[in-house]
């Protein structure tokens, strides 16, 4: 059975998805504002970000005393989403309020950024390293998913319409499936990797039963008083009229306990196998359903102080593949960033230093060591070129 870990604020935990006794196990305490998680299932690494603090931490599993690491500490005011490329060993974060897109080592080094223009509050992200691609919801004035290579290319808007509140993003990674969640349409959406053939998920098609249920069994309801006024009488009417009322309150109470748990804020979700995970700011709860059907939907596990991010933790969704990145770093001094292009890898250099004719080396006299480079500015001027 999965192990879910997700972020709840004050605390990264651990939770067994199909174990008999649902209880979460703290992997790290005293945090100020844990908002994203994700992890190397291969270091048995840990990342987080801290909004209040705003900061990228790190720990390990499986490790009595591990201490938490300081990954990025500065030029971040709100860092809502965080992804690990887990094979080209780098770090991925969205900042809500700084609106960029960014990318480190995975121990905060050589840090750029990606993208600085045309974001509006972007919020989560996710990675798809086999080809090259990265994922990202923005839920500004004009919401949207948009697509883009991993290296900062190819950049493409593929869903903007229907969508309003996209919080969380997710990869099915062996079936190429995006999903999200809209927590002001309450829905989970599900489409092609290119944004085509979308359809939703976990919908709240009860409710639309139920509305037509009420509305036929009040139609029929007044059919049978017009009748009894001119056959019966106003005796017949008004017992009518309360066992009408008594079926139309029946009716909401199955229909509440049907669609008890159903989607209220859904903030973050993942999967393993058919089965998909999300977390609700609403009921503070975390809860899964089959990924194709949306039906067999269950809670996980309630009663959470804030269950904000959530992943899998599982080799299964970090599979491994080689790339030319393992190979000296692919040729470059810095930034080896896997690309949708052949040959499907790009040599980058941090925010601020220009790349070299050749493709693969940072201007030396252009880069600066981490103790001598100054905090990276929370905001970008126009004139400024940030590739």
């Amino acid at each position: 059975s999965p192990l879910l870990l997700f972020a709840n604020r004050r605390d990264v935990r651990l939770v067994d998805a199909g174990g008999v006794k649902l209880e979460s196990t703290i992997v790290v305490s005293g945090l100020e504002d844990a908002a994203a998680v994700d992890f190397q299932f291969s270091k048995g690494a840990v990342y987080w970000t801290d909004v209040s603090e705003e900061a990228i931490k790190q720990t390990y599993l499986n490790q009595t005393g591990a201490a938490v690491q300081n990954v990025v500490i500065s030029g971040l005011v709100s860092p809502d989403g965080l992804a690990c490329d887990w094979v080209g060993k780098k770090l991925y974060w969205t900042d809500s309020e700084t609106n960029r897109i960014e990318v480190a080592n995975l121990n905060g080094t050589s840090r750029k950024v990606l993208f600085w223009q045309d974001l509006d509050q972007p919020r989560a992200i996710a990675l798809d390293p086999a080809h090259g691609y990265m994922y990202w919801t923005d839920w500004g004035e004009t919401p949207r998913i948009e697509r883009a290579g991993m290296d900062g290319s190819t950049r493409k808007i593929i869903v903007d319409s229907d969508i309003y509140w996209p919080n969380g993003l997710t990869i099915d990674l062996e079936e190429q499936k995006l999903y999200w969640a809209d927590a002001k349409l309450s829905f989970i959406h599900r489409a092609n990797l290119d944004g085509s053939l979308r359809m939703v998920m976990v919908v709240v098609v009860i409710v639309v039963v139920m509305m037509m249920v009420v509305g036929m069994i009040l139609l029929v309801g007044m059919i049978l008083v017009v009748g009894m006024v001119l056959v019966v009488g106003m005796m017949a009417v008004v017992v009518v009229l309360v066992v009408l009322v008594l079926v139309v309150v029946l009716v909401v109470v199955v229909w509440q306990k049907v669609v008890e748990g159903s989607l209220t804020h859904p903030f973050a979700l993942t999967l393993s196998g058919d089965t998909l995970y999300w977390t609700d700011w609403q009921t503070r709860s975390i809860h899964a359903c089959n990924k194709r059907t949306g039906e067999k939907r269950k809670e996980i596990l309630s009663a959470l102080y804030s269950p904000m991010d959530i992943q899998v933790l599982s080799p299964e969704r970090q599979p491994y593949f080689h790339t030319r990145c393992e190979e000296d770093n692919g040729g470059c001094s810095h930034l080896c960033l896997l690309s949708p292009r052949e040959p499907f890898y790009a040599c980058a250099c941090p925010t601020g230093v220009r790349l070299q004719d050749n493709g693969q080396t940072c201007k030396a006299d252009e880069v600066v060591t981490d103790r001598q480079r100054p905090q990276v500015p929370s905001t970008l001027p126009a004139c400024v070129d940030a590739s």
